[in-house]
């Protein structure tokens, strides 16, 4: 059968047939929290697959002890914080400016920080504004910046590798990083998660650049769902019925609902499930928490376009 010419917005054919579509009716579990994992979903169903969505982790606003931490850390961070979470837009950058760059690494951070600054200065306008006129160099990965451009701001650095190792090597490239005093909008992890490597690595290489990292606590990482919340998923895996599991963060909470380290790598090994990460950074994370390998990594991921990308290499390879 002749392949189509004509292609969607993802690439493919709207008319494509079973030998155009490795991922046809392959049961893929998602782990990304409900902000990522309809759009992750939706290139998975595009590309004929099955999605099961299990949220390893779900984002939420600042409440109680976590809002009181966030309240501590932006009293401890001193008078230049204070003016931008609580006074109006200046009518021109401060002067001598405490922070020279905010840098998130992720789409949450950005929503967390506006949301609490809008909250603060009566609106959207009004931040957006005062951002405008700061002086403020704002920084982020990838398809994240559309947050911040569909605002009508300005992304003044976007690294090419869209990680935050990445972010901090394009700092070092452009002459930016030594001396910076960068704020850092990131997650405050609970309710039995760990800290993932990410962030304190991201912060530790910032230090090691030249650059004072300034951590914010911006919004709440937790557990996605309860084990009993997703048995059919977990009965799925264990009678073989799942294909590939595709991580695009911490594997720390599937692997808890999925009943724990060796009850899921022993139905991953019996199966030959194939797991499938988000990154060279997620899948180092997935290897330590699970022992296991990850023979599927996006090489670009910008966006998840590289991650099924990465699934319809792998398995249209078999």
């Amino acid at each position: 059968m002749a392949k189509s010419l004509l292609k969607d917005a993802d690439g493919r054919s709207p008319l494509a047939g079973p030998d155009e579509l490795p991922l046809l009716g392959r049961r893929i579990i998602v782990t990304a929290p409900r902000q990522y994992s309809q759009k992750l979903c939706a290139k998975l169903i595009n590309a004929g697959a099955r999605p099961l969505v299990v949220p390893a982790v779900q984002i939420t606003a600042l409440a109680g002890e976590d809002a009181a931490q966030a309240r501590h850390a932006a009293k401890a961070l001193g008078s230049q914080l204070r003016q931008l979470l609580a006074q109006p837009p200046p009518t021109s950058p401060p002067s001598p400016f405490v922070f020279s760059h905010i840098a998130f690494t992720s789409r949450n951070g950005i929503f967390a920080f506006l949301d609490g600054l809008s909250a603060q200065l009566g609106g959207v306008e009004p931040a957006v504004a005062w951002l405008h006129r700061s002086g403020l160099r704002l920084c982020a990965l990838g398809a994240d910046g559309e947050v911040l451009t569909d605002r009508g701001l300005r992304v003044h650095v976007s690294p090419p590798e869209a990680s935050t190792l990445g972010l901090v090597r394009e700092l070092e490239a452009r002459g930016e990083a030594r001396g910076a005093r960068v704020l850092c909008p990131v997650p405050v992890v609970s309710g039995g998660l760990v800290e993932p490597p990410v962030v304190p690595r991201f912060l530790q290489a910032l230090e090691d650049a030249g650059a004072e990292a300034v951590r914010l606590p911006a919004y709440r990482t937790t557990l996605g769902c309860s084990p009993a919340g997703c048995e059919a998923e977990r009965a799925a895996l264990q009678a073989g019925a799942v294909s590939a599991v595709a991580f695009s963060s911490t594997a720390e909470g599937l692997v808890q609902l999925m009943g724990g380290t060796a009850a899921f790598a022993e139905a991953v090994v019996r199966h030959g499930v194939v797991l499938a990460a988000h990154g060279p950074y997620t899948a180092e994370g997935v290897r330590g928490v699970t022992g296991l390998p990850v023979p599927v990594v996006s090489r670009a991921f910008s966006t998840f376009d590289g991650l099924v990308a990465a699934l319809e290499a792998h398995f249209g390879g078999l």
